[in-house]
Order: C-alpha cells, then sequence, then structure tokens
C-alpha cells in the first residue's frame, strides 16, 4: 500500500512539474513604459468614471493599455478621415497575440472599425514617442482577403 501512495505521489509531482513548464516558457514578459507613458496612463485611467472601469484597466496588460489610452484615440481620428462614416474602433482582441507591444516606441496589431455598412477588419502600427507620452504616427492596412 505505502508503495503504491509513493508511486502515486511521485506521478502527481511529476505532472505537476510538467504542468509548470507551459507557465514558465511562455512569451518574455512585455516591454515596459516610459515613466512618461505610465504617468500619462495612470492619470487617464484614475480619470475612469467608475471604480470597476478603473480596477479592470489597471489590470491590462501594457499592450492593451497602450492600445485603448494612448493608439485608440489616434486610430479613431484615422479612420473618421479614411471610411467615411466610421464611428467606432477596437484595437485587438481578448487573443494576446491581436497586440504586440514591439518596444514603448511602437505597438502594433489587428482591430477592426465600424461604418454604417458594417465591421471592418485592419493591421496597424501605433509609433509612439516615449518621452512625451503620445502617439507621433498611427498607419493601417486592411487584411489582404476576408475583410468586409
Amino acid at each position: 500500500m505505502a508503495a503504491r501512495i509513493n508511486r502515486v505521489l511521485a506521478l502527481t509531482t511529476a505532472l505537476l512539474a510538467y504542468a509548470a513548464i507551459p507557465a514558465t516558457a511562455q512569451a518574455p514578459p512585455e516591454p515596459a513604459l516610459s515613466a512618461t507613458q505610465t504617468t500619462v496612463v495612470n492619470r487617464k485611467i484614475a480619470a475612469l468614471h467608475s471604480e470597476a472601469d478603473r480596477r479592470v484597466a489597471s489590470e491590462w496588460s501594457n499592450s492593451k493599455k497602450v492600445a485603448e489610452i494612448l493608439c485608440r484615440p489616434a486610430a479613431t481620428a484615422y479612420w473618421k478621415k479614411k471610411a467615411p462614416g466610421a464611428d467606432r474602433v477596437f484595437l485587438g482582441t481578448s487573443a494576446p497575440e491581436t497586440l504586440i507591444l514591439e518596444s514603448n516606441q511602437r505597438l502594433t496589431g489587428s482591430g477592426q472599425y465600424r461604418t454604417p455598412k458594417g465591421w471592418t477588419d485592419f493591421r496597424f502600427t501605433c509609433d509612439l514617442d516615449p518621452e512625451k507620452g503620445t502617439v507621433t504616427a498611427f498607419a493601417a492596412t486592411p487584411p489582404q482577403s476576408g475583410g468586409q
């Protein structure tokens, strides 16, 4: 009986160790934001209306914070000029690979904008000035195929 318990414990330990491998073998951590970018992001999160919104936003990854707080206003202005009737823009999805913070100077990813005809997918690059905590450029291209 003791031998069987030892085998079960050994197997359980091995399985737990194996299960921990993906957690330690995940992608490297995101680049840090500059002090100025962090201040700008934190100030805008603090200005959100509800405590629940502030709590959720404070837990976002750096890429999501940059997308929502810094780049989305630039993306909205971009698509309002490029696509008649564009009124909403989303950058990224719940899938982490849809937003890539390459450095504190560039965010790339995918997004969608809405016009009266519906939603259209796009790929984007958002260039940042880490010294000022601002967006210096936003550029987007529609997908090669499959867009609306």
